[in-house]
C-alpha cells in the first residue's frame, strides 16, 4: 500500500485561539484544540462561529445579483404568460439530474409547461447536443433552458436560434473566452459576474433562477402560496448536488448544505426517500453519505442505461420499480468496476517498465467506457499516479485521466495534444480519445510530460493532521462539539487528530483488509477501526503506535459510544 506523509498543520495564534475558547466558553471550558481549527478555517470572533454553526437562510444572496438574471426571468415570465412549453436540458451526472428534477417540481409548482431532456451519455456526450436541440425543435419547443452544461456550446446555441429556440444557459463550468448567444448566460463564473460566491453547483444556479422567479411572480400578483419557497421545497436536491460534485462547502454552499441535510433527514422528497430506504441499517445521512451511497445509484443510470431513469425517481414517479432499478444498475456497476480494477492491476503486475515509468496509462479493448473513469480513480489508490485508462469504441480509443493532487493533468495531455482526436477536462479529471495506432506513442509521451513537471511531494499521499492530542481529551462533548462543524467537505474538510504513543490492547484482523484495535492511553481505552490497513498493521509488529484518526460516535444495540476511525499509523516515535 501506498507510504503516506503526515503534514501537521500550522500553528495560530495562541492568544487568537484562547479567546474564541473563551467567547465559547458554556458551563465547561471550549476546547482548545477545536478553537484552534476554526481559527484555522478563518472563525475567530463569536459573531462569525455561531454563523458557521447555524447558517441562516436569510444569508443566501439575491438571485438578482447575477448577471443576466433579470433576461432569464424575463423571458420565463413570457413562457409563463403565454403558457409556452419550456424544456430543461441537463446534464447526465447527479448535478444535472438533480438540477433538472428540482427545476421540472418548482416550476410546475409557479404554473409553468415544461418537460425534460438528458442526452445519451454515449449517443450524444457531454452537453447540450444537435440530437437534443433537433428533439426540441421537433416537440415545438421555443425556449431551453440548460443545466449544469452549455457555458462552452457556442455552436449548439446559434444552431438552436437558427431553428428558433430561445436558450437560458445556466451553468457553473468556468466559460471560455466567448460566451454563447444565448437569451441569458447564468454562471457565477463568468468574468463579468459580480454575483458574490463563485462556486455554486449547476442545480445551485438553478435554484438562483427558481428563488428570482419566485419573487417576480409575487410581486406581479400571480396566486402563490403565501408561505412557497422553492429553496425550502427542494433543499435536499440541492444538497445532494453540492455532495456529489465535490464543490467547497463554505459560504452559500454551507448555508445550502446545512439546511438540505436538515431537510433530508426530517421530510425528505419521496425520490431520495426511496433511495435512502435502499441503504442497510441507519444512518446519520452526512455529506459522506450521499457521496459514496446515493450519488452513484444516480450516476449508474447514466452509465449503464440511461439518466432520464434518474431524473424520475427524484421527481417521484416510478418509484418501487425505479428505484429498484437503479439499485440493480449500481450492482452491476460495482460488478463492472471490480473486474475492471482487478483486470487493470493484472497489467500493471505483467508490466517490466512500470515501476520505471511516473504515470499509469492502461488499454483494454472490452473495458466498459461508463465506468472507466471510476477505475481510473480505483487504480490512484493502490498505485498513486497520473493515470489514464482507456477502452475500445467506435474505432478508436476513448478514456478517461484523473490525477493525484496538486499535478496539473490538463496541463500533461496538453503536451499530448499532436496524438489525441479529442479532449477536455480540467487539472483533476479529463476525457480524451485517440486512433489505435498511437497508442504507444501516446503512453511514452503522457509519461514524459508527467516526469517533467511531477514533484517528488506530489508523487506520495498527504494526510493532514489538524491537532496532536490525547485520548483521554476526546470525550462525548468534544465529538458533540466537533460534530457541529459538520457539513464536511472540501474546504471543510472533517478534522484529523494525533495521539502518540498509544498503546494496543486488543487487535484483530477483518476480511482480511481491515483492522480494528482497542487502543489506551492512560486510562481512556477506545475501539478504533482501520480501513485497509491490514497489511501496514501487519508489518509494523509493534503494539506501541502513533494514530491519525477521526472520532466520532457509533451506535450499536441501542448503545452510542465514541469509536475513532483510523487514517494512517506509525510505530511510535521515540519522543511519544
Amino acid at each position: 500500500m501506498n507510504t503516506m506523509n503526515w503534514h501537521m498543520q500550522p500553528p495560530v495564534s495562541p492568544e487568537v485561539a484562547a479567546s474564541l475558547a473563551d467567547a465559547l466558553r458554556t458551563d465547561q471550558p471550549f476546547p482548545l484544540a477545536l478553537a484552534r481549527i476554526l481559527v484555522r478555517r478563518g472563525i475567530s470572533s463569536f459573531a462569525a462561529a455561531k454563523a458557521f454553526y447555524t447558517p441562516a437562510q436569510g444569508e443566501l444572496h439575491d438571485p438578482f445579483l447575477m448577471r443576466d438574471m433579470d433576461r432569464a426571468v424575463a423571458r420565463l415570465l413570457e413562457a409563463h404568460d403565454r403558457q409556452e412549453p419550456v424544456l430543461l436540458y441537463g446534464d447526465y451526472d447527479v448535478d444535472g439530474t438533480s438540477a433538472v428534477a428540482t427545476m421540472m417540481q418548482a416550476m410546475r409548482d409557479l404554473g409553468f409547461r415544461v418537460s425534460f431532456y438528458i442526452p445519451d451519455r454515449y449517443g450524444e456526450g457531454y452537453g447540450i447536443s444537435y440530437q437534443g436541440v433537433d428533439y426540441a425543435h421537433r416537440e415545438g419547443i421555443r425556449l431551453m433552458v440548460s443545466l449544469d452544461c452549455g457555458i462552452k456550446a457556442m455552436d449548439k446555441v446559434q444552431y438552436a436560434g437558427l431553428k428558433g429556440i430561445d436558450i437560458i444557459v445556466c451553468d457553473h463550468h468556468t466559460p471560455g473566452p466567448v460566451l454563447p448567444a444565448a437569451v441569458a448566460v447564468l454562471d457565477p463564473k463568468r468574468p463579468d459576474c459580480p454575483y458574490p460566491y463563485k462556486e455554486l453547483t449547476g442545480c445551485g444556479v438553478g435554484m438562483k433562477l427558481l428563488q428570482a422567479l419566485t419573487l417576480r411572480l409575487r410581486e406581479q400578483g400571480h396566486p402563490l402560496p403565501p408561505d412557497y419557497d422553492p429553496f425550502a421545497a427542494y433543499c435536499d436536491l440541492l444538497v445532494l448536488s453540492i455532495a456529489c460534485d465535490i464543490v467547497p462547502i463554505t459560504g452559500e454552499n454551507r448555508v445550502m448544505a446545512y439546511h438540505g441535510l436538515n431537510k433530508l433527514r426530517e421530510n425528505p422528497l419521496p425520490g431520495i426517500k426511496a433511495l435512502m430506504d435502499q441503504a442497510e441499517g441507519s444512518r446519520d445521512w452526512d455529506i459522506s453519505d450521499l457521496v459514496f451511497f446515493i450519488g452513484p445509484r444516480i450516476n449508474a443510470a447514466g452509465r449503464l442505461e440511461h439518466a432520464r431513469q434518474a431524473v424520475r425517481v427524484l421527481m417521484g414517479e416510478d418509484l418501487e420499480d425505479g428505484a429498484s432499478n437503479l439499485q440493480s444498475s449500481n450492482d452491476a456497476r460495482k460488478d463492472l468496476d471490480r473486474n475492471m480494477t482487478e483486470e487493470a492491476l493484472q497489467l500493471i503486475g505483467q508490466d517490466p517498465e512500470y515501476s520505471a515509468g511516473h504515470s499509469t496509462v492502461l488499454f483494454h479493448p472490452e473495458w466498459h467506457k461508463g465506468v472507466i473513469g471510476i477505475v481510473a480513480s480505483r487504480l490512484i489508490e493502490t498505485h498513486y499516479r497520473p493515470t489514464v485508462l482507456l477502452t475500445r469504441s467506435e474505432g478508436k480509443l476513448v478514456g478517461s485521466a484523473r490525477s493525484v493532487p496538486g499535478f496539473d493533468l490538463y496541463q500533461a495531455l496538453e503536451a499530448c495534444d499532436e496524438h489525441l482526436l479529442q479532449w477536455g477536462g480540467h487539472k483533476y479529471a479529463a476525457g480524451l480519445s485517440l486512433k489505435e495506432e498511437v497508442f504507444p506513442a501516446f503512453r511514452q509521451a503522457f509519461d514524459a510530460a508527467v516526469a517533467r513537471s511531477i514533484t517528488p511531494e506530489q508523487r506520495v499521499p498527504v494526510l493532514y493532521i489538524d491537532e496532536l492530542i490525547s485520548l483521554p481529551e476526546v470525550d462525548a462533548r468534544f465529538v458533540r462539539l466537533l460534530n457541529r462543524m459538520a457539513p464536511f467537505g472540501p474546504q471543510n474538510r472533517r478534522p484529523v487528530f494525533l495521539a502518540k504513543g498509544v498503546q494496543v490492547a486488543y487487535h484483530t484482523v477483518m476480511k482480511e483488509e481491515h483492522i480494528k484495535l482497542v487502543i489506551q492511553q492512560g486510562e481512556t481505552m477506545v475501539e478504533a477501526v482501520g480501513f485497509n490497513l491490514a497489511r501496514k498493521w501487519d508489518s509494523l509488529q509493534t503494539d506501541r503506535l502513533d494514530v491519525a484518526f477521526q472520532p466520532m460516535f457509533n451506535t450499536w444495540n441501542q448503545k452510542t459510544r465514541i469509536n475513532l476511525r483510523i487514517k494512517d499509523i506509525r510505530p511510535a516515535h521515540e519522543d511519544s
